[in-house]
């Protein structure tokens, strides 16, 4: 027998008093007005409030940041025991999903308040392929095809705008996650819309390719990774800060997860995720990645900067296997 909190608690890998403090004060610290720090209950409360021999409710103060740590469930609810706690239970329509405190952690107060933008790169002709299309009198909703087709009527595009298909992927594994754990509000955006106006906490996809990382590496004195020039077929390579290299290969692609603070001083409470990679797999598997693993890499990480080095088989997104993950100190920070 176990309590819908305990239960809860167990789902989001909370698995001790001191796990549970830091989850509390995270909350608490977005409540108006704030409970600051080391109001949590004292360790004997907190094993009551699991045991399901609860006389009452707690506290007021309790009260609110239970509410806000757990929505979708009222105060009276998270204390019944798991297996009896009726449906009217929850604050709000069963089904509406609600966010993880871990996830929360992971992505940052501001994503999960204020919405999350999923960035993608596109590419255009150059302005040489135009003139010469022009010039050959080819209209520019015809320069792509679609070479494999059950029907034989012209294929059009409107605006011949190219979105790297792996790129996608990425981004389509992690659009599920937060479908399926959130209800953060999210919008799509291409890297061009995104650099002009990056005042907001994003989720990017694609290494070189996406205008985000290069705001990245051009923004911060010390980044935790570069892009270095490589010989065909790859163009280039990964150096961590820690000077390791990695470079993908005809059997092994490598993807990348940073989450990074663009200005801790103005925004402490705003992440970048760059999610990305060299060659076919590296980006796409990267978001597969992300979108299972995220809490091992919270868990190691806490709320530090990182980034994580993914290597990716060339045969699936999904066989991947972390081979590095570097945090920056909080001295450092």
């Amino acid at each position: 027998m176990a309590t819908v909190l305990k239960m809860l608690l167990a789902e989001r890998h909370l698995k001790s008093h001191p796990e549970f403090l830091a989850a509390y004060d995270r909350c608490a610290a977005q409540l108006d007005p704030i409970i600051p720090p080391g109001h949590g209950p004292a360790k004997a409360q907190y094993y009551q409030w699991l045991s399901g021999r609860m006389i009452g409710l707690p506290r007021d103060y309790h009260c609110r940041v239970l509410a806000r740590m757990f929505p979708g469930w009222t105060v009276e609810g998270l204390f019944q025991m798991a297996n009896s706690a009726p449906a009217g239970t929850r604050s709000h329509e069963v089904g509406l999903p609600s966010t993880d405190i871990e996830l929360e952690a992971f992505l940052g107060p501001e994503m999960v308040a204020n919405g999350t933008t999923l960035v993608y790169p596109t590419f255009e002709l150059t302005s040489r392929s135009v003139d010469a299309l022009q010039a050959a009198k080819i209209p520019l909703q015809r320069i792509f095809e679609r070479k494999a087709s059950a029907f034989t009527s012209r294929h059009h595009i409107d605006v011949p705008v190219m979105l790297t298909e792996n790129d996608i992927r990425g981004l389509l594994y992690v659009f599920s996650l937060l479908q399926r754990h959130t209800n953060i509000p999210i919008d799509f955006q291409s890297d061009r819309d995104t650099v002009s106006h990056c005042d907001r906490p994003y989720i990017s996809f694609g290494l070189s390719s996406n205008d985000c990382t290069h705001v990245y590496l051009a923004s911060v004195e010390r980044p935790l990774f570069t892009i270095r020039d490589s010989p065909a077929p790859y163009l280039e390579h990964l150096e961590l800060a820690d000077g390791s290299r990695y470079e993908s290969s005809d059997d092994r692609n490598i993807g990348i997860i940073a989450r990074v603070r663009p200005s801790p001083d103005l925004h402490p409470d705003r992440y970048w995720i760059i999610c990305a990679g060299m060659g076919p797999r590296g980006t796409s598997g990267a978001g597969w990645f992300l979108a299972n693993y995220w809490s091992s890499l919270q868990q190691r990480a806490g709320d530090r900067e990182f980034v994580a080095v993914i290597g990716v088989r060339t045969y699936s997104d999904q066989m991947v296997s972390l081979e590095n993950l570097l945090m920056k100190s909080h001295e450092s920070a």
